[in-house]
Formats: structure tokens, C-alpha cells, sequence
């Protein structure tokens, strides 16, 4: 019996042990926005921003992305240098993206989203990388998933009529692929 309760504490050690030590890494990890205080409904809300951005863009759904975006709305791709502004360029710029003309699943590091809240405004940085082609059996052929994307999305949200939408957005790339650079300066 005794030896049986000492390969339990042991265990128990071990357990907590490991424990302790992934709570110390977190903690040397950058911070990402915590819902605690009366911002914690908004930041949940902002997330869902963030969700519903990254499942428009894996099932193509054009009405969805535009309905993330405010009318008066703009949006500069440092890639190209080019600033999209309102409804119809957007929608014009979304129809024509990789994401809308390629069958990507957009991942994000979830970690790494930055949210800041201040009244009806928000900061916002995230990032997608995306992998290709994979409704054309990329899941099951692992020598088909390859990563075809690497973007940031940051800036400015605006709170209107109930929702939080993407207001003054920046987007660029976010490589060499980093668990810890950010590609916009935050706030």
C-alpha cells in the first residue's frame, strides 16, 4: 500500500510540476487581451470579429466579409501600396484576393491578437496564414499543405449600431513566420 501511495504522490509531483512550468512560460509570452472588467463584452465581441473574418475568408463568403466592414470603411495593403476606400472598392479588392479566388483555410495564432478598447473605438492586430488548396484533399495528402499566405490585419474598429466593424485597416505581410514579431506597431 505504501508503495502504491508513493507512485501516486509521485505522479502528483510530476503533474504539478508541469503544470508550474507551462504557467511560467505563459507568462514570458506577449499578452493577449484578457476579458476582465466591463471591456470583457466588447473584447468577446472583437474576437467574434476576428472569427467570422477568418471563416468568410475560408468558405468564400463575400456578403459576410463586407458585413465586417464599415461603409465609409478603408483598407491600405502594404503589399501593394494601394488604400481601398468604402463598400465597393472593398468588395471589389475581397472578390479579386487570393482567399476568394483559392480555397484556403486561414489560420491564426490566437495568441498573438492584440485588442485594445477605448469607448466606441478599438485597436485590433491579428494574423492569417493560410493553407492552400485544401479542399482539393490537402487534409489527406499531408504533401499538399503547404502555408500560401502570410498577413497581418491591424488597426482601427469602430462600434456601429450594436456591432463592432473593421474601420481604418492596414494589411501586410507577417514573415519570416515569427512566434513573437509583430508586424505593426502596437499601440
Amino acid at each position: 500500500m505504501d508503495e502504491q501511495m508513493e507512485m501516486g504522490r509521485r505522479k502528483l509531483l510530476r503533474i504539478g510540476a508541469a503544470g508550474a512550468a507551462f504557467g511560467a512560460a505563459s507568462l514570458a509570452l506577449p499578452r493577449p487581451a484578457y476579458a476582465e472588467g466591463p471591456e470583457s463584452v466588447q473584447v468577446g465581441e472583437i474576437y467574434q470579429l476576428q472569427a467570422d473574418f477568418h471563416r468568410a475568408k475560408t468558405t468564400q463568403y463575400l456578403d459576410l466579409m463586407m458585413s465586417l466592414w464599415a461603409d465609409d470603411a478603408t483598407f491600405t495593403n502594404n503589399s501593394t501600396g494601394t488604400t481601398y476606400v468604402g463598400s465597393d472598392q472593398l468588395r471589389s479588392f475581397w472578390q479579386g484576393s487570393g482567399s476568394f479566388t483559392h480555397h484556403r483555410f486561414s489560420l491564426v495564432p490566437s495568441y498573438k491578437t492584440t485588442i485594445e478598447v477605448h469607448g466606441d473605438q478599438a485597436f485590433l492586430y491579428f494574423e492569417c496564414h493560410d493553407v492552400g488548396d485544401f479542399a482539393t484533399g490537402g487534409f489527406d495528402d499531408p504533401s499538399l499543405k503547404t502555408i500560401v499566405n502570410d498577413t497581418f490585419l491591424a488597426g482601427d474598429l469602430r462600434h456601429v449600431g450594436g456591432d463592432w466593424v473593421f474601420w481604418k485597416m492596414t494589411a501586410g505581410p507577417s514573415s519570416p513566420l515569427s512566434f513573437d514579431t509583430y508586424y505593426f506597431p502596437i499601440p
